[in-house]
């Protein structure tokens, strides 16, 4: 049955399935948007995704092998497929695919939309579990609800577990203001480091002091040098979020954020950071304080599948009529950073910015068709 269905008739029983369940995406991405919930602490979000996957067939909902995930899940769909002679697929021989839902949102809300990128993941998977069982392909579908991607690497956690350890590949979308199928996402590194000093008063008996404000401008003008020496890819960036209380006062304490990002992972670990922290260190001893840092885990860039993504581009204009552009050109910009980078490392991946806004019709319209596409993509690369 697998080798006479043309890629026309998979296209439409994606789109048809699409639409049977769109008026539950919409409910879902409308309670996300109405609940806003940071990193770590989406409760409302997990319950409400995993009692929607539970209440459809053939669809085990399971935690996050790692126990401390609270709000992490994995939904497996699984479906040996027959041969025409009869044969059975055996579990070895099935291609495991990956479909990830996020659904923290930022203090401010769901800015970043990742109300569009749960129900982007279920549409996309439900879809594909149709397929699976209409058209008897051997298969394991699984969605990843991935928390804490702004800032937390949720992601990287369940890695780490061994929740993505048989993922062939893995998909998501991402909202944006343009259509984008091949963005670059630098690999980032994120630094919280505090100065120590003494304090004094500034007028009476400033020699009594050690300005630990000056050791945290000390360090970012330090920083400010090391640009002029660092690859066009390259990004520094950092803010001051503790300068001291008075200025009269000669500040005993500063604290500071750094971001240090970098085309690829192996560059930003062996080289810019370790640059960075080598001006941080500088600034502590320059002005005489003790210095604490540490470090967020470290998002890896995203190496994007070029082959399976062509195909996806295609399909996108195929299906819905639009046009991504220039590869080189997308590529060209750098949009950022990801924990769906780290996926790359463990499994090929497939990552698409498109137009939308989080509580827009016409936007959960394009993101219950791209949904579709998705769902239909892996048919003309499922060798």
């Amino acid at each position: 049955m697998v080798a006479h269905a043309d890629l026309d008739t998979v296209r439409s029983a994606a789109k048809e399935f699409i639409e049977t369940i769109s008026a539950e995406l919409r409910e879902l991405s409308l309670q996300l948007h109405a609940h806003p919930e940071e990193g770590f602490n989406e409760y409302f979000a997990h319950r409400l995704i995993t009692e929607y996957l539970a209440r459809k067939p053939h669809i085990h909902v399971a935690p996050s092998k790692d126990k401390t995930m609270v709000t992490a899940f994995v939904a497996t769909f699984d479906h040996s497929a027959s041969s025409a002679g009869g044969a059975s697929y055996g579990q070895d021989a099935m291609t495991t695919i990956g479909f990830c839902s996020e659904y923290d949102a930022l203090p401010m809300g769901h800015a970043c939309g990742h109300n569009l990128i749960a129900i982007s993941g279920i549409g996309a998977f439900l879809a594909a579990t149709h397929l699976a069982e209409h058209f008897d392909l051997p298969v394991r579908l699984k969605l990843f609800g991935t928390p804490g991607e702004e800032g937390k690497g949720g992601k990287i956690n369940m890695i780490n577990a061994g929740d993505f350890a048989d993922v062939d590949f893995a998909m998501m979308l991402h909202p944006g203001n343009i259509d984008l199928a091949y963005p670059t996402y630098l690999a980032s590194m994120h630094i919280d480091v505090e100065y120590f000093g003494k304090e004094a008063h500034a007028a009476s008996s400033p020699w009594d002091g050690v300005n630990a404000l000056d050791a945290v401008v000390t360090a970012f003008n330090a920083i400010a040098h090391l640009r002029q020496q660092i690859l066009p890819t390259d990004r520094i960036h950092g803010v001051i979020t503790h300068g001291g209380a008075a200025p009269n006062i000669i500040p005993a304490y500063t604290r500071a954020e750094v971001m240090v990002r970098s085309e690829r992972q192996d560059h930003l670990q062996e080289n810019l950071f370790p640059r960075v922290m080598a001006c941080l260190e500088s600034g502590a001893a320059a002005a005489g304080c003790t210095m604490k840092s540490g470090t967020e885990p470290m998002y890896a860039d995203v190496v994007t599948n070029v082959p399976m993504t062509d195909v996806y581009a295609r399909e996108l204009l195929v299906q819905i009529g639009v046009d991504v552009g220039d590869p080189h050109e997308q590529r060209s910009v750098s949009r950022g950073s990801t924990d769906m980078g780290n996926v790359c490392y463990v499994a090929e991946i497939h990552s698409e910015e498109f137009l939308a806004h989080a509580k827009n019709r016409r936007k959960k319209r394009t993101t219950r068709r791209c949904s579709a596409w998705r769902a239909s993509l892996w048919w003309p690369t499922r060798s």
